[in-house]
């Protein structure tokens, strides 16, 4: 008896995605099923992790046309792999998938069709045009549009990220269940910051989604006397990008670590005590996804500095276990960067200790065992 989680991610922990693939896979073998993973590892072909057996079918995706060739080729390489797991361990109770190209997905249906077995789609995310350069008409937003629209129907089951998407899919007629973004909360290990000096933080591609400019900008627009209180430490962009926010204007408390392993955010994110996030409220992208970066921060004890996008309405509270910014503008950002100043060593601490609370009552993959089970089973 195990599950197939079949997966677009660098499992078995090299990316966002492959950290909810494993907290999945955690539920599953809770509930005593074997897990076996099909992902995208560039270098591991096959291994053993936690008690998952992954495979990767990886193929370089350089050049559009490659990609292109890669999507199409697809399904074929996920089949003879799933040959090999099938011959060897039976064909599987319930199949699992990510967002895969569109001849996975279809070879995927077909199967649980065929063999009568459940298959689930975790659903995690809806573009908008915006994120491209070629908006509506980008390769990646048609690509998600057609598998949101087309290619995810009956008899799928969904898991989704969002209200968002558990309305959408719903409404479609497909028996959805909400799970939010998930992790396990024993592996984090926040610490007790002390003195003077507050710690922010942003981890992340400020190009995609994040708006880090009016985040910056709000910080250059404290007078040198509040920042002396603060340091804003940015991972995933370099100092000429600073500089271009604040028009080459130099500030000793910004520093730009430029793009650094995810080992090293964590460990960030730990030592310090907000983590600081604007995206736009009515873009469909963060309607339909949910700040992984925001859990995780807060399951190391960082408390976030943030507008109210997605779900996060539903866990976060203003001065109890986050600051809220009333939108994405540099201006709020500013008036919040100056609320958290007034804040002493006591009261930051208060809401970061409330902002872990909030993390493990709500994010950690234990309190979905149960409701897993009654949905998958049912």
């Amino acid at each position: 008896m195990y599950v197939l989680i079949v997966s677009p991610n660098n499992f078995p922990e090299n990316d966002a995605g492959a950290v909810r693939d494993g907290c999945f896979a955690k539920i599953y073998q809770e509930l005593g099923y074997d897990v076996v993973h099909i992902g995208m590892n560039p270098d591991s072909e096959k291994g053993s992790f936690k008690g998952v057996r992954y495979y990767s079918i990886y193929q370089d995706n350089c050049g559009i046309a490659r990609k292109i060739s890669n999507s199409f080729s697809y399904g074929e390489r996920l089949s003879q792999v799933m040959k090999k797991i099938i011959k060897n361990s039976g064909k599987p109770s319930v199949i699992h998938m990510y967002d895969i190209p569109k001849s996975g997905i279809e070879l995927l249906r077909k199967y649980s069709i065929k063999n009568n077995i459940r298959i689930v789609h975790d659903s995690v995310e809806w573009y908008s045009p915006c994120e491209f350069k070629m908006g509506c008409f980008a390769y990646p937003y048609l690509l998600k549009n057609r598998t949101n629209t087309k290619l995810i129907r009956k008899p799928m089951y969904v898991y989704a990220i969002s209200r968002y998407l558990q309305e959408y899919y719903s409404e479609k007629g497909l028996k959805t269940l909400r799970v939010p973004v998930i992790m396990d909360s024993k592996e984090y290990c926040p610490k007790i910051v002390q003195g003077n000096v507050i710690k922010v933080v942003y981890a992340g591609s400020p190009a995609k989604k994040d708006y880090l400019k009016e985040c910056i900008i709000a910080f250059g627009n404290l007078t040198n006397k509040e920042r002396e209180r603060m340091e804003f430490h940015i991972y995933g962009a370099d100092e000429n990008y600073v500089e271009d926010c604040l028009s080459e204007k130099q500030i000793p408390e910004i520093v730009a670590h430029g793009r650094v392993a995810r080992e090293d955010v964590t460990r960030a994110l730990a030592m310090s005590d907000f983590s600081i996030l604007l995206r736009p409220a009515n873009e469909r992208y963060t309607k339909a996804g949910f700040p992984t970066k925001s859990v995780e921060a807060m399951m190391n004890g960082c408390a976030m500095i943030c507008n109210l996008t997605s779900d996060l309405g539903m866990y976060l509270k203003d001065e109890k276990n986050s600051i809220i910014v009333e939108n994405c503008s540099s201006e709020a950002m500013t008036q919040a960067l100056r609320k958290v100043i007034k804040l002493n060593r006591q009261e930051i601490n208060e809401v970061k200790e409330n902002a872990h609370k909030t993390a493990k009552e709500y994010f950690d993959y234990r309190i979905w065992v149960s409701t897993v089970k009654e949905f998958i089973e049912r």
